[in-house]
């Protein structure tokens, strides 16, 4: 019984920060919080299985693009690269302190900003200018946020603990 109100914590967790995050963008065009990338790496670090970071990462990123107006397919390409960034670095340092997960958050921000401009540069031909002031700005709300939504979803994900 445990098990499956896990995994249904899980699926929440994802449907929830999805739908929610695309509700705040078409209220709020310019908004800093990328709440699909926060539980995809939240799930990598609760998880730690490879093949569990990929689904998580397909999943959010294709939910996602389906409710967004964007083209399908590159918010997925970012949180799955991105989450196996995570998971790599999560292999080699333990990410279990307030620091380190803060200081993974804020890089994983900046990465999956990178990756979805050079997607947007290469694959739909745009010619795009980077703000470097926003992303930076975005990476340091993403981190602050982040660690908040990281005790919230352990006591969502982990009640008995």
């Amino acid at each position: 019984m445990g098990n499956f109100l896990r995994s249904s914590a899980v699926v929440i967790i994802i449907v929830s920060t999805v739908v929610l995050q695309v509700l705040l963008t078409r209220y709020f065009p310019r908004l800093l919080l990328d709440l699909p990338l926060i539980s995809v790496l939240y799930l990598t670090i609760s998880k730690e299985s490879l093949l569990w970071t990929i689904f998580s990462g397909t999943a959010v990123g294709f939910l996602q693009d389906s409710l967004s107006p964007g083209p399908l397919g590159m918010n997925g390409f970012a949180k799955i690269s991105v989450g196996c960034l995570a998971y790599m670095a999560n292999c080699i340092i333990a990410i279990d302190r307030v620091a380190t997960r803060w200081g993974m958050l804020f890089v994983s921000s900046l990465l999956a900003a990178f990756t979805f401009l050079m997607l947007r540069v290469l694959f739909l031909d745009r010619h795009e200018t980077m703000d470097g002031s926003r992303i930076l700005l975005s990476a340091l709300v993403n981190a602050c946020a982040g660690l908040l939504l990281f005790y919230l979803f352990d006591k969502i994900s982990r009640p008995d603990e």
